[in-house]
């Protein structure tokens, strides 16, 4: 049984490349000069204006055609193999993809009349756990794709899910706007995935046994391990710690989202009056309900608020602002007719 998983379902060499075809195929994508350095550049500003103008499908596309994969994985591969040239010529590639890319994208968001930031881009400055195993798995899937003999839809697929050009481009944006809260995340968000599709790419071509270099192997071995170790701790440890404050972060603020959501459609909301918003502060224990339609009493809203704690408000002090019934009421009854919904809960 094992046999068949290893020999069988499980042999990535059966449609293997040859070992110099492998070779040829990873050092050709290492050059950047003529038509790679086109698409770099033109990767750089469909990137930058998919994260400025907040369009996913745009960012999915400048992903598509940035090479910035390939000196990545001609690392790793260089790494396993013991070749030092090819080393040397990757890490310059990618060093000059990189400063090329931070300038682009630099002047883009300098002179683009839209400053403010979008959801795109505050997504790139959260990284976590999360994006170590993404950029890791997929870099398995990336080395693969490449020494196959039939090629795939693999590598565009990679090159989606380890996002390196977006980034890039946010650190971009932090540099013209002066802003380290995107510069320093978005910056960390790129060293994870370059470094764990580096990692896989190593790990993948030691398993496929591919052609080394005439070098004394135990020391570079031992080199190499050393740097690979360090690397992992460095990066590992802040993501770690990323993701499980931003898991912590989810569950509670999740958490607070079900408890507004229940009072206010429990005790508020009625026939006559509805909730156009709730805006809850974790911090400060407020709970700020905006209402539409008939006003509520004094004495009513201390009702509510003292039904609070059946909610899991405890310790929470509701402030309600009311405005008289308005042409919008019915607009507002006819949106809200199912009690109110998640959007409309802030948590600040």
């Amino acid at each position: 049984m094992i046999d068949y998983l290893k020999n069988g379902l499980f042999n990535i060499r059966s449609d293997q490349m040859d070992a110099n075809a492998i070779h040829e195929s990873i050092v050709s994508g290492v050059k950047l000069k003529g038509a790679p350095l086109i698409i770099l550049f033109c990767a750089i500003i469909v990137a930058s204006v998919g994260l400025n103008t907040n369009s996913t499908a745009v960012i999915i596309g400048a992903m598509l055609i940035s090479p910035l994969m390939n000196p990545i994985i001609a690392m790793g591969y260089s790494l396993a193999t013991y070749d030092g040239r090819l080393l040397r010529n990757a890490a310059i590639n990618f060093i000059i993809q990189i400063i090329i890319a931070l300038i682009g994208a630099s002047i883009y968001f300098s002179l683009t009349p839209i400053h403010d930031p979008t959801s795109e881009l505050m997504a790139r400055t959260a990284p976590s756990f999360f994006d170590m195993l993404i950029a890791f798995f997929g870099g398995i899937a990336g080395i693969i794709g490449v020494t196959r003999k039939e090629k795939t839809n693999v590598i565009p697929g990679v090159a989606i899910a380890t996002a390196l050009m977006p980034p890039m481009c946010t650190v971009g944006y932090g540099i013209a706007n002066g802003n380290l809260n995107y510069i320093l995340p978005a910056s960390y968000l790129f060293t994870i995935n370059a470094f764990f599709i580096v990692l896989a790419t190593f790990a993948v071509c030691k398993l496929l046994q591919l052609k080394q270099a005439q070098v004394v192997k135990d020391r570079f071995n031992k080199v190499i391990k050393r740097w690979i170790i360090t690397g992992m701790i460095l990066i590992t440890i802040p993501a770690t710690i990323s993701a499980i404050y931003v898991s912590n972060t989810s569950i509670t603020n999740k958490y607070l989202t079900n408890n507004v959501s229940s009072f206010v459609n429990a005790e508020v909301n009625s026939s006559t009056a509805t909730t156009m918003r709730a805006t809850i502060d974790p911090v400060k224990k407020i709970l700020r309900l905006d209402l539409v339609g008939d006003v509520y009493t004094s004495e009513q809203i201390q009702k509510m608020a003292a039904n609070m704690v059946d909610h899991g408000l405890e310790g929470y002090t509701l402030k309600v602002v009311q405005d008289i019934r308005t042409s919008l009421f019915n607009y507002f009854e006819k949106v809200n007719g199912a009690g109110i919904v998640e959007s409309e809960i802030v948590i600040v």
